[in-house]
């Protein structure tokens, strides 16, 4: 079996996922559920076939960056014929339906295949990744003509695309957006600039711009805010006025282009409401972010891969410097840690392809009664209250695991890790940039908040308590224990964050802590009840975690928002 295929991802492929629902729902209740999970097998292990040969011609070419020559974005060749591998191989676009030319695989399966590409080349990610992303926004929102024209060429690898949101003066604030659209018949006219698009030389942007008829009225807000299909070739085969000016020159990732492009009464299609853009480029946003936690992972997952190879290798005082108590706690933590990204992403993934599969049972059902109808609805409502705050969770999760784990890896390593050539120190450069775009660490706990502060935490708690009376090993009670221990303890301490936001916005990242602990507790003992093997793992995760918990919960209900004046005395210091 290929490492890339390995035991943490077949547990939920073949014994945690409930694919019975998800193809009855999805091809009806005829379906064949055996052979429709063969089907997603054999993806995943081709892919991981492809991944395997690609990583060393990728690795060793890591600092080659793509280029702008006479316009066009040239990606390296290394980083060039692992993306016919695996274009060759229909593992392109993947969330795009048949009907188009598409495999239409779940998100877990899609965002599996992301992970292994991470893993081998994070930088490769980044194109495959938005390219689904950008067919999956036209897919939901664009109409059946534009559908036809784009996603065929995309589920055959033929076009590329980028997400265009950031601007030099807008960052995280999406509402101080300056490029501008003008309608011109049934086509739009953009013109603005936009910085930092990753994949910037794709052939169609999907650009965020303001709607030129309330241009001032909306400026310094989403309202007003279109989605277009901008492509850099019009219908007639002309060049459109779209211009990639530069390419940055980044810490890591180097083969995926990061460009600044210039718009120039660019030829554009609107898709989804006029003034609505906002709203649709979220969906798309949430679909990068479970992607750029895959990314995360699939980079801690090759720096586990070269520590503990390094570790068993490396010999010092006559012993594998593996077998040293401090190194085996610190490869232990490494793994634990992935793996429990890894669960929280999963969970995250489940649901989201519950609510889709669902949600495609209703439209393809229209004679189910109305009593039918209102409980499935009242399935969707509650898994989408889960995943609006999952979603940031396993960003956060994900990319920050990432971030320590190379780090760690490289301390592993010792001196060799930090010399240029090694491949952990290349990892480590790759995952910085996971906690800061597609939103910073900051953004998503704060994003995170704002859900908690919704009553989201009730209907997850609610569903981790089911799960854990669910759970059947006896072995796992006292664990399960401590959990539901510490859901009590979030409960009482978020309280003390009720009438003060801005000391809500300073707790929210240990808030974030606390609440992915509980979460990811119960999903490891999930994993442990079908797997005993994983036992280890989740008693390590909740012990950990459980009394961090405490001691964030503490310090939440002693503090206010005076710590937030000592912060700004703390750093007048140094003004």
């Amino acid at each position: 079996m290929s490492s890339y295929l390995h035991d943490g991802i077949l547990l939920y492929l073949e014994r945690i996922a409930d694919w019975e629902s998800y193809f009855n729902f999805t091809k009806g209740e005829d379906s064949d559920i055996e052979s429709e999970r063969d089907a997603l097998r054999g993806v995943l292990e081709t892919a991981a076939s492809i991944c395997e040969k690609i990583e060393g011609p990728c690795r060793e070419t890591w600092d080659q960056a793509a280029e702008l020559v006479d316009g066009e974005v040239i990606l390296p060749e290394s980083t060039q014929k692992a993306y016919e591998m695996l274009k060759e191989a229909g593992l392109v676009s993947l969330s795009v339906r048949e009907e188009y030319g598409g495999f239409e695989l779940p998100g877990f399966a899609s965002n599996v295949v992301i992970q292994m590409v991470s893993r081998a080349n994070a930088g490769l990610m980044t194109i495959i990744g938005l390219q689904s992303g950008t067919a999956e926004d036209i897919q939901r929102y664009a109409s059946e003509e534009l559908r036809n024209e784009f996603l065929p060429r995309f589920a055959s690898g033929e076009i590329l695309g980028s997400m265009d949101l950031t601007e030099p003066q807008a960052g995280s604030d999406l509402g101080a957006i300056q490029t501008r659209a003008r309608d011109e018949g049934e086509i739009s006219k953009i013109t603005g600039d936009k910085i930092f698009i990753t994949n910037g030389g794709a052939e169609v942007h999907l650009v965020l711009a303001r709607d030129d008829d309330n241009y001032e009225a909306s400026k310094g807000s989403t309202k007003g805010l279109s989605l277009f299909i901008c492509p850099r070739t019009r219908r007639d085969g002309s060049k459109n006025g779209v211009t990639v000016e530069r390419l940055e020159h980044k810490m890591g990732i180097h083969c995926s282009p990061t460009a600044a492009v210039h718009f120039e009464d660019a030829e554009a299609y609107r898709i989804g409401d006029k003034g609505e853009g906002f709203k649709a480029m979220l969906d798309l946003m949430n679909n990068a972010r479970v992607g750029v936690a895959a990314q995360g992972i699939g980079i801690a997952e090759a720096a586990v891969g070269e520590a503990i190879q390094y570790a068993k290798q490396r010999k010092q005082f006559g012993v594998a410097i593996g077998d040293q108590p401090l190194m085996k706690n610190l490869l232990s933590r490494m793994v634990r840690d992935l793996e429990g990204s890894r669960a929280l992403l999963y969970r995250c993934l489940l649901l989201l392809d519950r609510n889709h599969s669902i949600e495609q049972h209703l439209k393809n059902n229209p004679e189910l009664s109305e009593t039918e109808v209102a409980e499935l609805k009242h399935i969707v409502e509650r898994n989408n209250v889960r995943t609006r705050l999952l979603t940031p969770l396993s960003k956060y999760l994900a990319t920050e695991s990432a971030d320590w784990i190379t780090r760690a890896a490289i301390q592993v390593h010792g001196g060799v890790g930090f010399m240029a050539e090694s491949t952990v120190g290349k990892l480590h450069n790759d995952a910085i940039i996971t906690t800061i775009y597609e939103g910073t660490s900051e953004i998503q706990v704060s994003f995170a908040l704002k859900e908690i502060g919704k009553g989201a935490l009730a209907i997850v708690f609610d569903e981790l308590r089911l799960e854990l009376d669910g759970l059947k090993r006896p072995e796992l009670a006292e664990y399960a224990n401590k959990v539901r221990e510490g859901i009590k303890r979030i409960e009482g301490a978020s309280s003390a964050l009720l009438n003060d936001f801005s000391y809500a916005l300073l707790c929210s990242r240990p808030l974030a802590d606390m609440v992915i602990g509980v979460i990811v507790g119960s999903e490891l003992l999930l994993q442990a009840d079908v797997a005993p093997e994983r036992e280890d793992l989740a008693a390590s995760w909740v012990n950990r975690k459980m009394l961090d918990l405490e001691t964030e919960a503490n310090r939440i209900e002693a503090g206010n928002v005076e710590r937030l004046e000592r912060c700004e005395r703390i750093v007048s210091i140094f003004e």
